[in-house]
């Protein structure tokens, strides 16, 4: 799950509270993974609640071993980068045919290329549970709500080391923020945003276009977008110029008419 495959939004929240509530989970996330790192970091690699795992081909190794150990259940948030192993899709193809739940949340930019999004799409035919995110606050992996694994240190390309968390309040806090997450995330569609000329939008054009029609307020918007708050402006001034309409609201609404979202 550290190494990965990946997938295209749909529809992201309902309503304005809906969407603050998607900004705190995001929020609480960082702050959770920036308090496991600090622990990490202050207790080394002595094993116990907290055992640090060094070098990206042990990383990818323990994400091997821990799905491999899956009773029950996997949840996993996938995104660049990832750890040096090869592809982690054949062990929960076995894990998958014995039974073992998967709940894997994607980042956008791990559904880049086409080639993630068939083999997410293949998984997803044999039982994974798959949505998306617009911006991951982390790559994560948890399994049986027992153990869980977290990048600690990572480079452009690579996991340098990672942290696993064994049963604890820092675990619990760790399962609670994945759920919030796949809460308010995107059912995975399988299929790349269809572009037929000028008239269709980006895929990001359709995160903006989702939010709109939850209500969300530009700064909702450019926070979950990674954006200012005065680009989100500019974006949804944009966007509401291209439909041909006056508001927000009736912007999200001709998106959907549209067939856009």
């Amino acid at each position: 799950m550290l190494t990965g495959h990946t997938a295209t939004p749909e529809r992201v929240v309902n309503g304005p509270a809906a969407t603050d509530e998607a900004v705190q989970a995001h929020v609480d996330a960082r702050e959770t993974v920036a308090s496991v790192a600090r622990a990490a970091r202050a207790r080394g690699s002595n094993g116990g609640v907290l055992q640090v795992v060094h070098g990206s081909k042990r990383v990818g190794w323990a994400a091997y071993e821990l799905q491999r150990s899956a009773r029950t259940l996997v949840q996993g948030v996938v995104k660049p980068p990832y750890a040096a192993t090869d592809s982690l899709d054949s062990v929960e193809t076995h894990k998958l045919s014995e039974g073992v739940d998967y709940k894997v949340l994607y980042d956008r930019a791990a559904l880049a290329l086409p080639p993630q999004i068939d083999v997410t799409s293949r998984l997803v035919s044999l039982g994974e549970q798959a949505r998306v995110v617009h911006l991951a606050p982390t790559k994560l992996l948890v399994v049986d709500n027992e153990v869980a694994l977290l990048p600690l240190v990572t480079s452009e390309n690579s996991i340098d080391s990672a942290v696993v968390v064994r049963n604890s309040a820092m675990l619990a806090a760790m399962v609670r923020i994945f759920d919030d997450l796949w809460r308010f995330a995107a059912p995975f569609t399988g299929q790349a945003a269809t572009v037929n000329g000028d008239a269709q939008p980006s895929e990001e054009e359709r995160w903006i276009l989702s939010l709109l029609a939850s209500g969300a307020t530009d700064d909702t918007i450019g926070r979950l977008m990674g954006f200012s708050a005065r680009t989100a402006h500019r974006r949804v001034r944009e966007l509401i110029a291209r439909l041909g309409v006056e508001t927000r609201f009736q912007a999200g609404m001709q998106a959907v008419k549209l067939g856009w979202l």
